[in-house]
């Protein structure tokens, strides 16, 4: 019987042990064969680390190639904590070269982690300092930096990039993915202890080089435009203002100044008023130079003619709204092209009241009112434009003046660029071309021209607008330049409350063109609450200056002779 139990015993020991290397067995064959693929992965990644090298960001360059934005190669300080042998004695050396407080350093230099940045995007000679002390765990990385050349130049259409070289306002920002480039990675192997193996594994895949932007921006006519803005910020105590100037023809933007200003290599020193571009994002009620799609309809509809004379009283009564002229005068036997010229008021909306609200409306769209010029800048604003049921019984009156409705200075713009190149809108654009990695460059594909007017009501408008610069009375005497003939709109509009009801302040602006027998250049002004506040002694002048300029930069000839002509227009009613 003892017998038979010390076999059984045997038995089922044989049977535990036979089960439990069954167990081992199976465990090895599902280590080493079926999971084998991911325990690998599980070692390799306890051996290999990745850095990301980045990539060097694309330039933006003005149209003559000059550099605006560019990346600068900085030295990147990090540590491998685990490879740290003296954290104390570490810190202390390279406190006085980070400029970084010695016990912050020490504490990131006793952690137990692989990898830790100590100082991010320093200046070469930093670097060289570091790698002279050479120290164990201690080790640079080149890593890019954003620098603009020209300081504020063109600051609010460039934008800026964050600390991780990401664009996070402007250009820098719309066309990120284009500018940032593929980063590249260098893979080593090291041991437990986090030294690299000399033998071990070791790669390196280089970073592809973000593409460049070549803008249509003329670096000269920028600068000519942004001076002149702060000549007009100083002279007359404007809060801010914008100038665009632009070719008719293809839609390219040659200026677009906005101030206040800031510098995007002194990012600490700005705010996010000076960082707008308020060009683009910012809207006002446009008083005056609205008027020109008023005059538009009404010619391209048949229902006045330029000749047409009209008595025009100083006021006119729409519903419970009594509108006026700026300044009070007698009934006036004035043309439509008098009207226009000397920004009445009273008779603009005369000749509304014939159009209507719906026929106005739609050459309202037609110019680009409520819809985005399809520039591509973050924050672009599409105006405001209500529908024709929701306006009120004084709405026709108040919109055919340029109240009621909204837009950015760039719409503004493209309204007279559509009247200079015939009646056709172009849509305006930023950038030229594109230039990738290998030097190829890529043309930006011209807009599509799309008719809003007829070539000879363009033309009739044009002469109109011409007597505003050129006759004796007209409204923009002060944005006449000799040997050219302008066409322009004074505009003085007032300003709404911000989270009220009525107005505060005013907006002057002035928008024109020249030559106005072949135009080649839109330029739109807008001063935020100058004083004076007329257009016509502020807004026009600044014009003028930013006008004649950027003629002589392309070249255009100048035709000898006065510019003022002899007729008068009497008394201005209205600017």
């Amino acid at each position: 019987m003892a017998r038979v139990r010390s076999t059984l015993r045997l038995v089922t020991l044989m049977c535990v042990m036979l089960a439990g290397s069954g167990v081992v067995a199976g465990r090895l064959f599902w280590l080493q064969v079926l999971d084998s693929n991911r325990m690998s992965a599980m070692a390799a990644e306890q051996r290999l680390r990745t850095l990301t090298l980045p990539a060097q960001r694309g330039s933006i360059l003005a149209s003559d190639g000059t550099e605006l934005a560019i990346s600068m190669e900085t030295q990147t300080v990090y540590a491998s904590p685990r490879e740290v042998r003296d954290p104390q004695a570490a810190a202390q050396a390279l406190a006085p070269i980070l400029a970084i407080d010695t016990g912050r350093l020490q504490s990131k230099l006793s952690g137990d982690s692989g990898f830790v940045y100590l100082a991010r995007r320093q200046d070469p000679a930093v670097g060289d300092q570091v790698r002279a002390l050479n120290l164990p765990g201690i080790g640079l990385l080149p890593e890019p930096k954003r620098f603009y050349p020209s300081g504020a130049l063109a600051a609010q259409v460039l934008g800026f990039v964050g600390d991780e070289n990401r664009g996070l306002a402007g250009l820098e920002s719309a066309y990120d993915a284009l500018l940032t480039g593929t980063p590249g990675k260098a893979v080593t192997e090291r041991d437990p202890a986090g030294r690299i193996i000399p033998v071990g594994q070791s790669s390196v895949q280089d970073a592809v080089q973000g593409n460049d932007l070549v803008l249509t921006i003329d670096k000269q006519v920028q600068y000519e435009a942004e001076n002149a803005l702060a000549r007009a910020m100083k002279t007359w105590n404007a809060n801010g203002g914008t100038i665009i100037v632009m070719s008719p023809q293809t839609g390219d933007i040659l200026a677009m100044a906005n101030n206040p200003a800031f510098d995007p290599n002194d990012l600490r020193s700005s705010n996010a008023g000076s960082r707008r571009n308020r060009a683009v994002v910012d809207v006002l009620e446009p008083g005056s130079v609205s008027k020109i799609v008023t005059a538009a309809a009404a010619l391209e509809t048949g229902m006045t003619t330029p000749d047409e004379v009209m008595r025009v009283d100083d006021q006119l009564r729409i519903g419970s709204k009594v509108f006026s002229d700026s300044h009070p005068h007698p009934v006036q036997s004035l043309s439509f092209s008098q009207v226009i010229q000397s920004s009445s008021n009273v008779g603009t909306i005369m000749v509304a009241e014939r159009l209507g609200k719906q026929s106005l409306h739609e050459y309202l769209e037609r110019f680009g009112y409520g819809r985005k010029t399809g520039l591509n800048f973050p924050g672009e604003s599409a105006g405001i434009l209500p529908k024709p049921e929701k306006w009120w019984q004084t709405s026709l009156g108040t919109i055919a003046i340029g109240q009621g409705v909204a837009v950015t200075p760039l719409q503004m713009a493209r309204a007279y660029a559509t009247l200079a190149n015939d009646g056709v809108e172009v849509a305006p654009k930023l950038v030229k071309a594109t230039v990738d990695a290998s030097g190829t460059r890529h043309p930006t594909k011209a807009s599509r021209g799309r008719r809003v007017i007829q070539p000879q009501t363009a033309e009739t408008l044009t002469e109109m607008l011409v007597g505003v610069t050129s006759l004796k009375g007209g409204t923009g005497s002060a944005a006449a330049i000799p040997g050219y003939r302008v066409a322009g709109k004074t505009g003085t509009a007032q300003k709404p409350r911000l989270g009220a009801a009525g107005y505060s302040g005013y907006m002057a602006s002035f928008v024109g063109f020249a030559p106005a027998e072949d135009p080649k250049l839109v330029v739109a002004v807008v001063l935020d609450d100058p004083d004076p506040f007329l257009a016509g002694e502020t807004a026009a002048i600044i014009f003028k200056e930013v006008m004649q300029f950027s003629l002589r930069r392309l070249g255009t000839r100048a035709i000898p002779g006065s510019v003022l002509q002899g007729s008068s227009l009497g008394a201005s009613p209205a600017e």
